[in-house]
């Protein structure tokens, strides 16, 4: 059965050495591909326009709120833009299940940055960013109970906790290094400490400490390689 995908459920990461830090509180975003189109007319196209595709390129660009945070807020992007820094990002659509998980990840760089002041009301920020390059793309295939990442060797393993559960143990995952994990849909972050809402890993029994309990019912989906 078709799932709708929230738009709260597609979230851009910064993607640094410790963690991927949520992106500067951002409320709305957009992931856009473009292609220019190269004319290949010839006698034997009969008068008839014929093209394919030339140069192709990638981006983001959205808005968000001007908040001091720990997330990577606006005075992360004014340095950005300063140091005219090239970085990661990962934009993770996770709508919770295991159907329609993908990435899409790879260099970009602040193409514009203008910060909006409006009487009375909290501050925005709209960005823009270019991709530098081909980004990876990630699709999720079935096969058996196990969702494989096409192309990688990456492996996408789901659960349902019961009230209060702290350790989930994934079948399958024991000696894989863990990429990723979201609790219904929102990324547990930070990935490795037992804080906020994080999760540690224990690849040598497969299992997943969370730094909350999770409710009754809560679906928890990780990556592992």
């Amino acid at each position: 059965m078709a799932q709708k995908i929230k738009g709260s459920n597609i979230v851009l990461y910064r993607v640094t050495d410790d963690s991927d830090i949520p992106f500067a509180c951002m409320r709305n975003g957009e992931i856009f591909f473009e292609a220019d189109e190269k004319i290949t007319n010839s006698q034997s196209s009969a008068f008839w326009e014929d093209s394919i595709p030339g140069l192709t390129r990638w981006g983001l660009s959205g808005d968000g709120l001007m908040i001091l945070n720990t997330q990577w807020n606006y005075l992360f992007l004014l340095n950005d833009v300063l140091n005219r820094q090239i970085f990661n990002v990962k934009a993770v659509i996770d709508n919770g299940g295991i159907e329609g998980l993908s990435i899409i990840q790879g260099q970009m760089f602040l193409r514009n940055l203008a910060i909006s002041k409006k009487y009375n009301e909290v501050s925005t920020y709209q960005v823009q960013m270019k991709g530098k390059g081909a980004p990876s793309l990630s699709g999720t295939i079935v096969s058996g109970n196990t969702i494989i990442i096409q192309n990688t060797t990456v492996q996408v393993f789901q659960a349902t906790t019961t009230e209060g559960q702290t350790v989930i143990t994934f079948s399958g995952s024991i000696g894989l290094e863990l990429l990723y994990a979201s609790r219904g849909g929102i990324g547990a972050q930070p990935l490795f400490l037992l804080e906020g809402n994080g999760c540690t890993w224990n690849s040598a029994t497969g299992q997943l400490t969370l730094a909350n309990p999770a409710v009754d019912g809560e679906n928890i989906l990780i990556l592992a390689q």
